[in-house]
């Protein structure tokens, strides 16, 4: 790097989006912690600060007040400019948290740290929080901690793992949605998503073969499934995969991906590709109108928008 052209480092992005019940979507800055509210067309409407450190799994609910929450999975983690033009893993002091925040981004509930050993030797990282009313229940993915999904009643109280979680069967749960009467997760480093009972008991896969399963969200009569692996896929309701969008085999072969290095050698923000594809899709959310967000595991953060029934490439806002 030549004198005088230092430049500041960029956060790394690595946060979730939802969609309110008014149409407004939610999301966070590419700091991860500052929540903000824009409209679909991706215009920033509201930011505000939260006490959340890596806000990365994010899930709208409705608190007793009638008014909307939004549960974030803390991981309290993520990587930190090193000062020479890199990034290091970086970790909070203790255990990762399960938030709900309110819209002004002050601190609704927080959920217990889970009551079992493992804890006392490895961190607690969830990575999404699934609020789950009609089973009076709150689920909790520990993706990048032990692996298990925790179970919690509306209150609070903890009632234990999911079975389905047990025996390391999961590697990486990073993402759930209420699947009719059942719960959907991505269980990202098997490439797959697994249905499970509202007891939390395997039922069975619903799909395997995917590019690292990330993020999930539904769409009508499909199952919107963001691939880290730079793909955006639709599936239908038994599972098949109708049809797949940004997929580049090259994409993640790149030298830094999900980033890219300059001629430096230094660790820079990675350009669009030339059809318009994706990159590193971590989080997605559908807005009323059945367009796509997704939003990309990268340096500064990137926010793209979509239709599957146009032929037009995601636009970036």
């Amino acid at each position: 790097m030549t004198p005088g052209s230092e430049r500041q480092p960029e956060p790394w992005a690595h946060h979730g989006i939802a969609t309110l019940a008014d149409g407004r979507l939610v999301t966070f800055a590419p700091d991860n912690s500052r929540m903000q509210i824009k409209d679909p067309g991706g215009r920033l409407l509201a930011e505000r600060p939260t006490a959340a450190v890596t806000a990365h799994g994010v899930t709208v609910a409705f608190g007793d007040d009638g008014g909307e929450l939004l549960w974030v999975a803390d991981t309290g983690s993520g990587p930190r400019p090193d000062g020479h033009g890199g990034y290091f893993p970086w970790y909070a002091p203790g255990h990762g948290r399960a938030l709900a925040l309110r819209l002004d981004g002050s601190v609704a509930r927080e959920l217990g740290l889970p009551p079992l050993s493992v804890y006392e030797s490895q961190r607690f990282e969830p990575t999404a929080v699934l609020p789950l009313p009609a089973f009076d229940q709150i689920w909790v993915a520990d993706g990048y901690g032990a692996g298990l999904v925790h179970r919690y009643a509306t209150s609070g109280d903890y009632l234990g793992t999911a079975p389905a979680s047990h025996d390391a069967a999961f590697c990486c749960p990073h993402a759930m949605v209420q699947f009719a009467d059942k719960v959907l997760i991505a269980d990202r480093e098997n490439n797959r998503l697994v249905i499970v009972d509202p007891e939390g008991r395997f039922v069975r896969t619903f799909a395997d073969g995917l590019r690292r399963p990330s993020c999930l969200a539904l769409r009508r009569d499909a199952v919107v499934v963001g691939e880290l692996s730079a793909s955006v896929a639709l599936l239908d309701f038994d599972g098949r995969v109708m049809r797949r969008f940004g997929a580049d085999e090259t994409t993640t072969e790149r030298p830094s991906w999900p980033n890219a290095l300059d001629r430096d050698g230094l660790t820079i923000a990675p350009p669009r590709g030339a059809e318009g594809g994706f990159n590193s899709p971590h989080a997605v959310a559908v807005d009323h109108a059945g367009q796509i967000h997704v939003v990309e595991w990268l340096i500064g953060g990137r926010h793209l928008r979509f239709d599957p029934d146009d032929a037009l490439p995601p636009a970036l806002l």
